[in-house]
Parts: structure tokens; sequence; C-alpha cells
């Protein structure tokens, strides 16, 4: 057949197109002598489509016919009669098919690259016209301009733009009626090859910026030439923004990282206008106005994502170069391969394929998460806007409301709101980590075929002919998965750029619905009374709010004390159902319910002003199902302990609130009682200003402890090891069920370096506070403990042995589990680089944990009980130290699923959703397995 009978191609796009159309269904339903038949009219068809130049259809036929034939040598009617199968089918047919099949897959093969090859070449050359009109139109533009005449101003971007055009800004800077500052925010070194030729334009590296950075911190990082420029930032009328050639300021992108430093973490400077971002950035300027630079040739950086080129920097051997012609016929048996030279093992071809094939599904799965991602950050970004437009109603309707109850009730909304907004943004930042982490497992994935490549060529280099041929083979293997990847590579990356191009109209959209919530917040701020306050600091830009002075840790969003302050909404109770609590002895407490049925242990606490810390604390423990019994059916009150200084009060209140909350009577109550008698005995807790929630679980530990102590026999010394003794000193025969539940033991061990005499000390603990890797952006659980328990070295240790100083090595071992583990992550730390004013930073790492199967006996000294630990709960901070948030979740005893605990509001949620960057208690339980 010659090729120009050959019909165009239009089956597929590649040969694995064709593979997916050859089976044969139904084929065990079917006689030994009917399926005879159906082969025979497959290969008829098959050399039909053959001579008429459908090299497509023929070479299916031919692969259905082989399978048919295939099924056929193992039926059991051809193996008793065989040669009158063989008759039937014709003896020459099946190898025929075999080798027409092999050579139409090879020219098959060869077609489909040239014709990718040639819509290559094609689109290359359309782009190049489409440039070179792009080209000769400007210059035709440029040169219909007079030379005298000026450029016309085209003006500053209306109010609700975010963007300004490189015509505007040229205008704008050649005008010199406006004080003009430009932060480049590429990276140092594209700043340093070329930039745009003005005073008063300044590199603000990218690499310099983080997530939750002040102004402040910033300036400290900034290049030395920089810095007085960025000093004036205060005067500046007009502030542009640019990085390589972003249309847009999106999310979790440079410019947006570096706006929200200006707009809400610059306290002290007001700005006249919020920045703008440089439409196209700098490679738009340079296109446009390259004697403006200084340096017009400098070259901008690919668009195309890491993925476009994933697959492209592979450098593959070339066949025909390494073996330029045929090898000779051996006639002779091959001679043993000579000491030093590579031996080729042909029997590994298909260990090859699999294994090619296994590396392109993998790389297939990364795409299709990315893809996942894409969808939900986009559904993340829609969810925001739809949060901050209800936001806008309700503090509308709060605002024109004359009525206190109705307020109320709208200002509870707000707060819903503004914490769903929060956790939104969380979720957010936890897409951008986990694509990431996707980014660099395509990396090591390039670099690991990449590094193949290099060693399959230098063997082939030494190998002889005979033996180049056994490398061609398992190189063709490796092409065709890694041409596989790459077709499935542009499917996703168009599906996944759709995506993206979606997600920034939507970040347009709300860039602007938010500069219309400002406009209108000022105009409302100025129409209010003195007194009066909107309660808003979580949307507010920071220079807006004066509560950021003078916090202790973070701040409640919104800032609900000063909203609330002690009031809290009240109710008509003459409207509420004649369903009443237990009548009891003990002092009526004021819950504040919203009555309702609920699942037992769902209902939610009122927030009573920057509470949130507490509610989130109070639920955890409140799913502590051996904590909950004890409360419920009233074991507590044999345990009272009235001689310590909070006289058993803590855990009557706390009593209280558990069974009120385990009623399943109430939506949710306010725990106004417990927060005053806390308050009591502990300052910090008696505000409204927003607290640690692991400090105040510490200091709730210690004070039920306290609250529920009772006696033991001691036990004889003598018999105890020095783990057990040193228990039994700490408690000192006073015990608890919540020391029995929360707490364990640590053993110290240090041993000197010079004569490995050991020291051993023991301390308990309520709960293990665990350092984060430093710089890591994803980390495991199993990272912190072993960072928590490693060895370190300390100098100057008075040897009992040596009987002088010496360098030791200190290491902690767990030497007592306790039934219920409390993990705590050291997020907050003080800013080294603003270490006089005592500034407080988050780390915002995303930890791996499980939620079955903890298994900590490897990291603990062959304890007794059982070392395997389930989560059943997490407390979670959402935002940094100047506005944050706390919620938990928790699981269910009764009902065995998930849900979230966000002050009033309770809400099913998959556990899926239990990871994320917000964690930072988590409760673990070994209770109730086997």
């Amino acid at each position: 057949m010659t090729e120009t009978r050959r019909l165009q191609l239009h089956l597929g796009k590649c040969i694995e197109d064709l593979d997916k159309l050859h089976n044969v269904p139904d084929l065990k339903s079917k006689r030994a002598t009917l399926l005879c038949k159906t082969a025979q009219k497959l290969f008829e068809k098959a050399e039909e489509e053959r001579d008429r130049g459908d090299e497509e259809n023929s070479y299916v036929y031919y692969m259905k016919y082989l399978r048919v034939v295939a099924f056929i040598s193992k039926d059991k009617e051809y193996l008793k009669d065989k040669t009158y199968f063989n008759n039937m089918l014709g003896a020459k047919n099946p190898n025929k098919a075999i080798d027409a099949a092999e050579k139409l897959k090879k020219s098959l093969i060869d077609r489909y690259a040239k014709e990718q090859k040639e819509k290559w070449l094609h689109d290359i050359k359309e782009n190049e016209l489409i440039k070179q009109k792009i080209d000769e139109n400007r210059k035709k533009a440029l040169e219909s301009i007079p030379v005298h005449e000026q450029p016309q101003s085209l003006g500053l971007p209306g109010p609700d733009e975010v963007t300004i055009k490189s015509e505007q800004l040229y205008s704008i800077l050649k005008s010199g009626k406006l004080k003009v500052m430009i932060l480049d925010a590429r990276p140092g070194d594209d700043y340093l090859e070329s930039h745009i030729n003005y005073p008063a334009c300044i590199s603000i590296p990218k690499e310099c910026m983080s997530p939750g950075q002040s102004a402040n911190a910033l300036e400290q990082n900034l290049p030395a030439a920089s810095r007085p420029v960025w000093g004036e930032r205060a005067t500046m009328e007009l502030i542009v923004m640019l990085d390589w050639n972003s249309t847009a300021v999106i999310p979790g992108e440079t410019l947006h990282l570096l706006k929200t430093i200006l707009l809400k973490w610059d306290v002290k400077v007001h700005y006249a206008r919020p920045p703008l971002a440089l439409y196209g950035g700098y490679e738009d300027w340079l296109l446009k106005y390259p004697a403006f630079t200084t340096n017009p040739h400098a070259v901008p950086p690919s668009q195309d994502s890491m993925l476009d080129d994933m697959l492209g920097e592979i450098d593959y051997p070339n066949w025909s170069d390494l073996n330029p012609s045929p090898p000779p016929v051996q006639t002779t048996p091959p001679r043993p391969a000579k000491p030093g030279e590579p031996v080729i093992d042909r029997s590994s071809k298909m260990a090859a394929v699999q294994l090619y094939e296994e590396r392109a599904r993998n790389m297939q799965l990364i795409l299709e998460e990315q893809e996942r991602i894409a969808d939900t950050s986009l559904t993340l970004e829609m969810q925001r806007i739809e949060a901050e437009q209800d936001w806008e109603k309700v503090r509308e309707q709060r605002e024109q409301e004359p009525r206190d109850e109705l307020r109320a009730l709208y200002r509870l909304r707000e707060q819903e709101i503004l914490s769903q907004l929060m956790q939104l943004e969380n979720k957010q930042f936890d897409m951008e980590q986990e694509n990431q982490s996707l980014r660099e497992q395509l990396e090591e994935y390039q670099k690991r075929e990449r590094e193949e490549a290099e060693k399959l060529a230098e063997t082939l280099r030494k190998a002889t002919n005979a033996q180049v041929d056994a490398q061609a083979a398992e190189a063709a293997a490796r092409r065709t998965a890694v041409e596989a990847a790459a077709r499935e590579l542009a499917a996703r990356r168009a599906r996944i750029a759709d995506v993206r191009e979606q997600h920034r109209q939507l970040d347009r959209r709300r860039e602007a619905l938010e500069l219309q919530r400002k406009r209108k917040l000022a105009d409302a701020r100025r129409a209010a009374k003195p007194q009066e306050d909107d309660g808003d600091t979580f949307m507010e830009s920071a220079e807006d709010s004066s509560e950021n002075q003078g916090l202790n840790r973070s701040q409640s969003s919104p800032n609900i004390a000063k909203a609330w302050g002690e009031e809290a909404p009240t109710f008509d109770r003459g409207t509420k159902p004649s369903k009443l609590a237990p009548v009891n002895d003990e002092p009526q407490r004021d819950f504040q319910p919203v009555w309702g049925d609920v699942g037992r242990g769902l209902t939610g606490l009122k927030n009573l002003g920057n509470t949130c810390y507490m509610n989130s604390i109070i639920q955890c423990l409140n799913n502590t199902a051996i904590l909950v019994t004890y409360f419920c059916n009233k074991q507590y009150l044999e345990h009272v302990n009235r001689s310590n200084s909070t006289r058993g009060a803590i855990a009557e209140e706390l009593a209280a609130v558990v069974r009120a909350l385990w009623s399943g009577q109430y939506r949710f109550i306010a725990i106004k009682d417990l927060r005053n008698e806390v308050g009591k005995h502990q300052r910090a807790f008696r505000g409204n200003e927003q607290q640690d929630s692991h400090e105040f679980l510490t200091i709730l530990m210690d004070w039920l402890h306290l609250d529920l102590q009772f006696s033991i026999k001691p036990p004889q010394k003598e018999s105890l090891g020095a783990a057990e003794r040193a228990w039994h000193e700490y408690t000192r025969c006073k015990e608890s069920l919540v020391l029995r539940l929360f707490y364990g033991q640590m053993r110290s061990t240090v041993r000197c370096v010079r004569c490995g005499e050991r020291s051993a000390t023991y301390d308990s603990f309520s709960n293990l506070s665990l350092e984060l890797p430093a710089a890591a952006a994803r980390c495991t659980l199993q990272d912190c403990l072993n960072l928590y328990l490693n060895g370190e070295t300390i100098p100057g240790w008075n040897c009992p042995k040596c009987k002088e100083k010496r360098d030791a090595v200190k290491k902690l071992d767990i030497s007592r589990l306790p039934p219920v583990l409390v993990i705590h992550f050291k997020r907050f730390y003080v800013d080294p680089k603003e270490y006089m004013s005592n500034t407080y930073r988050k780390k915002q790492t995303y930890i791996d944990f499980p939620l079955e199967n903890l298994d900590m006996s490897q990291f603990s000294l062959h304890c007794p009980g059982n070392p395997m630990y389930n989560l059943y709960a997490v407390s979670n901070h959402y935002g940094s130290m100047e506005g944050g948030h706390y919620t938990a979740y928790c699981k269910s005893s009764v009902y065995g699923k998930w849900y979230k605990f966000d002050d009033h509001v309770v809400t099913e949620i998959p556990a899926t959703e239990v990871k994320s960057s917000a964690a930072y208690i988590l409760f673990y339980t070994s209770c109730g397995r086997s």
C-alpha cells in the first residue's frame, strides 16, 4: 500500500485511542464454531479496510480478530479437534494478521507523531503571524503619532479599579503632578537586571514576604537601597505594585500578599487610596516603554507553569545518532561479554514497560489532584464572596433595626459570618500548601526522569550495536509512557487554566465588592453617633481599627468585646416553651438558653465577648466520654474538695455546663457563671480580651485536679521502681479522675559525654507542648514528636562522677502514658526581629496527624496500658496574633460523626476536614480500644 492511498487519520490521536476500540464482548457465551465464523469475517474486514487505505480501521479489525483467535485457542472444543478449527480459521491467517497488525501499528505511531509535530509547527507559525501583525499594527500606530505630540493623559483609574494600565502610569509619571511610588515585587535578581527607570521605583523582593507579616517586619528584610523610599510611603499619592505579568490581584499570590501587608498590617500609615497593580506587570511595561527601563533587553521568564515543561526538559538519546547504520547479521552465536562491557537483559522489557507506565499513572494522579484543588479553590472563592455579601446585608439590617433584641441577634449572625470567612481563608491557605507539595512531587519525577535518561545515554555510548537494540526497546517503552503523560497533561492543563480564569474573575468581583463595602462603611461611621460601634474589626483594614492596642494574644473576630461588652442578647422568655430543666438543690444558673431539640452533646456555646478560646476547650472536654459520664451521673459530688483555693467551685460549674450540653434541649447556652468563677481565680480570664486556649486548658486541668481530689492508700515504696516512686511523690496519695485521665510522666535523662554517667529525673505533664520544625510549610506529628524527644547537648553540666563541669546530652522519654493524650503545637513565637517590643507571630504550618491508630510505643518506655490512640477532638485557631478565632472539631461518642463547634453554631463535617493548618491542640484517647 502506497503513501498516497492512505486515508486521513480519523479514529484517534494516538495508538492508545485505538487500543480502546478492539475489545470484543460476550465471547464466553458463544460456541467455538460461531466464533470461527466471526473471526473470519473480522479478518476479511481488516483486509478490506487495508486495501481501502484506512489503516486505523484495519488495525482495529486485525486486533479484534487476534483477540477472538486467542480466545478460541483456549476453548475446550478447539482443544478436542484443533485440525478442524484451524482449517476454519485458515492456517496462515493468524500469522498474517500478526504481521499486518505490527506493521500498521508502527506506521500509525509514526503518522500520529508526524501529525502532532505538524500541528505544533502550525501553531507556532500561526502565533508568529499573530505576533507579526500586532507588531505591524503597533508600528503603524506609533508612526501615525506626530513627534511633537505628547501622549494624552489617561488619568487615574476609577475608585473601584484594582489595576492600572501601563499607558496610564506612563502618563502620570511624565506629568509629574502626583507623588508616585512603584513597588517591584519580582525576585531581587530580576529587579537588578532591569526595572522601571524612576527614582521612587524600589525592590520589594517576593522572597522577603510571608503571610501574616507586618509592614515593619517587611522593612527590616528589604534591600538597603529600598528602605529610604519605603519610609516615605505615607506621603505618596499613588502606590503601584507589579510583578512579571499579573493582570489581577489574586489571593495567595505575591501582589495580594503585599497589598494585605500594606492595608491590614501597616497600622501607622493611612494611604490616600489602596495600592494598584500594574496590569500585565513589568512584561507589559517593557514591551510598551523599553526606553523607560534600566535594561530594555531583559527577557521575561516563560509564562508556562512548571507543569508545562515538566516533560519537555527530559532529553532522551537519539537512536539514529547512536546507531546510524543497522547492525550486520550475526551468523555465529554471540560471544560472552568481556569484563567491563555492559550486559543487556532483554527479558527486562516488560518490567521496563510496567515501570514507566506506573510512573505515568502517578503523574496523572498528581494532575488529577491539582485539578481537584483548582475546583475546590474556586468553590471556596465563591463561598467567600457569598459570605461577604451576607455579612454586608446583616450589618446594614442591624444598623437599621431599632429594637435591641433584634440588633443583638443580627450581631450574633455577623459573628457567624466573620468566623466563616476566617475559616474559608484558612482552607484556601491549606489548598495552596497542598498544591505546593504536588508541585514538589512533579519536580521530583522530572528530576528522576532526567537522571535516568542521562544514565541511559551514557550506557548506550559504551554499548555495542547489538546491545543498543535492547536498550532501544526500553527507551521506546519510556517514551510511550512519557508521551501518554504529556497528552494527559495537555488536557488537564486546559481544564486547570479554565478554572483559574474563573477564579480571577471572581477575585476581581470580590475586590470590587470589598471597595464598595469600605466606602459604605466609612459613610456609616461618619453618620453614626459617637458612642455607637459597628463591631467590625475583622473586615476593616488595620489602620481603621484602634482595638489592636494592648492585646494579650489574639483578638476574636469580630471585636465582640467592644460590640457587646458585658451585655448579652436578651430574649422574651414568655415566648419560649414551658420546657424546664429538672429541679434540684443546686444553685440556679442563668444559661440564657435558646431552646431547640438537638442531639445529645450537640449544644453550642454563646460567645460572651472574645470567649471563643474558652468555648473551644469546653467543647473538647465535653466530648471526653469518661469525664462526661463522671459529671452527668454526679459521681463527682463524692470527690468535691472544699479545702483548696477554688473550693470545688470550678468543678461544680463545669459539671453544670456539661449536663446542660448533654440535655439535648438547647440549641446553645451561655456559660456566664463558669466564666465569672474562672475570672475570680485568674485575672487574665476576667476581662473581654482574647486569651490563649492552651493556657486556659493547662490552668483548668490543674483546678479540676485540685477540686476533685481524693485520698488513696500509700503504697510500699520499697517495691516501686524509680518512675512509680516519683509518681507517688508527685501525687502525695492525692489523686483525681482528671489526673488519672489526662496526666502522664516524662523522664529526663542527662548523660555525661566523657564518662557516661547518667542522672534521671521525672516530671508530670497534662499535655505535650511540641515545637514545629523550623521553616517547614508541612510536617507530620511524628516529626514534631521526634523533635521534642530527640537528645540535645547541654554545656557545663556538673557531672557527679567527674566532679567537674562537662558537656552532656539531655534526652526526654515518656515514662507514663495517660489514657487521654493532649498534644499542643507551639504555633506562636516571639519575632526575633522585634524582640524588644515582644511581638508575637504565628506559624501556619500544616501538620499531618492520624485520626486513628496513633502508635505511641515508639516514643515511650514500655509504659503499662494501651499505646494506641484515636483522635476525638481538635481545638483550632484561625487568623493571626492581630486577629483570630477559635473553634473545635469533636467526634461524637453517641453518633460516631465529626462536628464543628463554632461558638453557638454546631454543624456536622466530614472526617476529611479535620486536618488543617488551624489545628492547635489535639485530644487523643486510648479508652475503649481493644
